[in-house]
């Protein structure tokens, strides 16, 4: 590279306007930028000169020295250019717009154009100013500027002069985009300080800049200049005519505003006539809305007197009612009280009675086997006596003598325990015969359940069976998921015995793991799952499966746990149109002592309950209705006649049958 300099070290020789010698064939090379940013400095470099000795006059003072365009002559790979450092913009002793146009004159004296806009800039930080000495030469020069636009970095440090990774990493994000915006054309400003010009990293960093001189393609012309500043001044005259079209427009409305304001008082003196005659006809109408009111609140004040008259007399009404309710209900819970009283005094006194019974059972057999005891005792003593008088005599008679004493004796003893035996056979028939009665008493008359056990009214609500009454309907059954209510037609008995009443308590557990418990006679049949019938009695704890009612109105197979036999007085049986009954959530029949078939029975008390169809049953009675007595003693006596002679179940129907046309 080859570098001349037409003008001397003093500034005053390389002022363009002063005449220095400006070569208008060759490119330029213009040096932009703000005051102190070291354009100076780069062009001396630039010519191969010492920074601060070149032909362009360096100062470390904050005032810009270059005043006007200077400018000296380079050349690079043979090309000869004019290097133009121009005045500081923003300068702080020169004002900008005279600044733009001594760069504007410099440029239209350059026919050739100019090649390279080298904006100068600290790189220490790309400040606000700095952006805005760049957006005043993009507006000054036109966008197409920025196609020749080269930025250098000044007062950069040593590493950062050294290495252009170092210096790419300090860059904040507003120089990231101009750089991106110039096509990444920007170049390091070596410092003779820290790499005087002979050193690698300094010819290096120059070299970089003249490569991007000297590969920019075309020139910006004196004909871009004029274009842009044509722009310039046609957006300047836009902007006046804008301005004075605004003003023209603010005055016309001003006085558009002073009429509006004119006519708006006309209208107000017009408006308040309007409001005045409006007050006064809302006046006139507030006294007559307020009379209508008075009326109205008379009026008001008069039904409410009757509607509070109606109230209290309702009110009085009500309290009659709940006063009679609560005596009828007061007097239903003494009764029920009593009731249950009589029964717990009913129990107490029929253990007391069968305690005393099997005490005096007890100091009987006591007393018989005492007796017993004392015989036998007094049959060894005798024997004993007997035998020490054989001994005694032994010896003064002979072997024969003592032998037939001998015989005698024993013969005497099996007496003796003949005797003994059929005393006590005669003592355990009389047993047996006491507890046969008493057998007998617990089996009478078909009793059913206790009177404990609870059933569903249809109305929800459940209650023990002694509360039972004729017409109740009660749940019997469930089909697809929905309860079945059937009406009680007949109560064949109820009531309490003298006597305790042997009672079988199934106890089961639910699926959702609650206790269930139902107590019934013996004999009375309840429904397996294959929905057969059994007695109470025949039920296996941990095989028999009965049906009980779930949660979602199922009737679902629960296997028994426990079979407990218990002693009670209480009793009631009574029959459904359906014949069947959930109790304490079971599935039962209302049958008992009786064939192990549904079907034959609902056929066997078809006959009552057509006739309490037409004449209703009002039995409540302990003894059994006679209807179902009938059936039981025929029942019976078929039992008996087929355990003789094996008769067939025809016979027990054929029975039934003639029954059924006695009665009707």
């Amino acid at each position: 590279m080859q570098t001349t300099a037409d003008n001397g070290k003093n500034q005053s020789k390389a002022n363009f306007t002063e005449g220095a010698r400006l070569n208008v064939g060759h490119p330029v090379i213009l040096l932009v930028g703000k005051t102190g940013a070291g354009k100076s400095t780069l062009g001396n470099l630039l010519l191969t000169q010492p920074h601060d000795e070149g032909p362009f006059y360096v100062s470390a003072d904050m005032d810009s020295v270059t005043q006007v365009c200077g400018t000296a002559a380079m050349s690079i790979d043979g090309i000869k250019y004019n290097v133009v450092d121009t005045p500081g913009i923003f300068d702080t002793q020169k004002v900008t717009d005279d600044v733009l146009k001594e760069i504007a004159n410099a440029v239209k004296k350059c026919a050739y154009g100019v090649k390279a806009i080298l904006f100068v800039f600290e790189a220490k930080r790309f400040t606000d100013e700095q952006k805005n000495v760049l957006d005043g030469i993009r507006k000054f020069l036109g966008e197409g500027a920025t196609n020749y636009i080269i930025a250098v970095f000044s007062h950069a440090t040593k590493a950062q002069i050294r290495d252009r990774a170092t210096m790419r990493k300090a860059w904040n994000g507003p120089v990231r985009s101009f750089i991106q915006e110039i096509d990444n054309r920007w170049g390091i400003s070596p410092n003779s300080d820290y790499y005087p010009p002979d050193d690698p990293v300094h010819k290096a960093r120059l070299g970089e800049i003249m490569a991007f001189i000297s590969g920019m393609r075309g020139v910006y012309t004196t004909e871009q200049l004029e274009k842009s500043r044509q722009e310039q001044e046609e957006a300047r005259r836009r902007k006046e005519e804008e301005e004075r079209r605004l003003k023209q427009e603010y005055e016309e409305k001003l006085k558009e505003s002073a009429r509006k304001e004119s006519n708006e008082a006309h209208k107000q003196k017009i408006e308040e006539l309007r409001q005045e005659f409006k007050a006064k006809q809302e006046e006139g109408e507030r006294l007559r809305k307020k009379e209508r009111e008075e009326a109205e609140e008379r009026f008001r004040k008069s039904i409410e007197s009757l509607q509070t008259e109606n109230k209290m007399q309702r009110e009085k009404d009500e309290n009659l009612r709940r006063q009679e309710r609560r005596e009828t209900e007061e007097r239903y819970r003494r009764d029920l009280d009593l009731m249950k009283q009589e029964h717990r005094a009913q129990q107490e006194r029929t253990e007391k009675m069968f305690n005393q019974r099997i005490q005096e059972e007890e100091r009987r057999r006591k007393q018989d086997e005492d007796a017993r005891r004392e015989e036998r005792r007094q049959a060894e003593e005798m024997y004993r006596r007997k035998l020490d008088e054989v001994e005694k005599q032994n010896q003064e008679r002979d072997n024969s003598e003592t032998f037939r004493i001998m015989q005698e004796m024993q013969e005497r003893g099996h007496q003796a325990n003949l005797a003994f035996t059929r005393e006590l056979d005669d003592l355990r028939r009389r047993n047996d015969e006491y507890e046969r009665k008493l057998r007998e008493k617990d089996d009478d008359g078909g009793d059913c359940f206790s009177l404990d056990t609870k059933v569903q009214l249809s109305s929800g609500k459940f209650v023990e069976m002694a509360e039972l009454q004729i017409g109740d309907r009660i749940c019997s059954n469930v089909r697809n998921g929905e309860k079945e209510f059937s009406e009680v037609y007949l109560i064949s008995h109820l009531g309490h015995y003298d006597h305790f009443l042997t009672m079988v308590k199934i106890e089961f557990t639910k699926s959702d793991g609650q206790k269930g418990q139902i107590r019934t006679t013996p004999s009375h049949c309840i429904f397996r799952e294959d929905m057969s019938i059994l007695y109470a009695k025949d039920v296996v704890p941990g095989a028999t499966k009965i049906l009980v009612l779930n949660e979602t109105n199922e009737l679902v197979p629960v296997v028994v746990d426990k079979l407990i036999t218990e002693k009670d007085t209480g009793y009631i049986s009574f029959y459904t149109r359906t014949g069947t009954v959930i109790a304490n959530n079971v599935l039962c029949s209302c049958y008992d002592d009786c064939p192990p078939s549904q079907t034959l029975m609902d056929l066997a008390f078809a006959p009552i309950r057509l006739w309490t169809k037409v004449f209703p049953s009002n039995h409540r009675q302990k003894e059994l209705h006679p209807y179902v007595k009938i059936l039981e003693t025929i029942y019976f006596n078929w039992l008996n006649l087929s355990k003789i002679n094996n008769f067939p179940i025809v016979i027990l129907l054929i029975l039934i049958i003639v029954l059924f046309f006695t009665v009707f």
